[in-house]
């Protein structure tokens, strides 16, 4: 059974489009790595009609079926980087140390905004359908994302995360809200 149906992620690709060009981008080309069927295919030419799309994956059916480029985020060398890159539940099927090279390959790739979701353990505890939710994979702390996206971008919210240096107008609510003080304690 699917955990998530194709309206749903639809709906995903539209808030993620329509909050990277409320931040002002307005992406000439956009990667969705681990594409799969491609349903951020349709929101992203709604949303951003004169953009080209990129599908990444690595199922060889896949490719050949809808004509993604098939490779990995490691080993994928276009000409030149993306202004929106979208990574939706992709990172946990890969180890450690592959998704920290990800990790990297993503910050290689992406010139503008990065939307980036996984699967980590903490939602596995707290809010996954552990009936419906694949179980086959690499669950890591969300912490460990955060540090080593950290490096490269910084979160505007909603899964959202921009190029270091880029620095869109958001009003103060706007912007992720920093940990609770208990919260801070405990992992200082």
């Amino acid at each position: 059974t699917r955990v998530a149906s194709r309206e749903d992620t639809e709906r995903l690709g539209l808030f993620v489009c329509a909050y990277a060009r409320y931040l002002g981008i307005q992406p000439r080309s956009v990667l969705d790595a681990g594409c799969g069927l491609g349903h951020m295919r349709r929101p992203v030419r709604r949303v951003f009609p004169k953009a080209s799309y990129v599908g990444l994956e690595t199922s060889d059916y896949l490719c050949r079926r809808h004509g993604w480029i098939q490779g990995t985020l490691e080993s994928f060398r276009p000409r030149g980087s993306f202004e929106l890159v979208i990574c939706h539940d992709v990172l946990q099927y890969l180890d450690d140390r592959a998704a920290a090279r990800a990790i990297g390959s993503l910050a290689r790739l992406c010139a503008g905004a990065l939307y980036f979701s996984v699967l980590t353990t903490e939602d596995w505890r707290q809010a996954a359908d552990q009936s419906r939710t694949d179980s086959g994979v690499h669950l890591r702390d969300a912490d460990w994302y955060r540090r080593r996206l950290g490096r490269h971008f910084r979160p505007v919210g909603g899964g959202l995360l921009v190029r270091r240096g880029f620095r869109p107008l958001l009003w103060e609510l706007e912007k992720p809200w920093p940990a609770p003080a208990s919260r801070r304690l405990t992992q200082a």
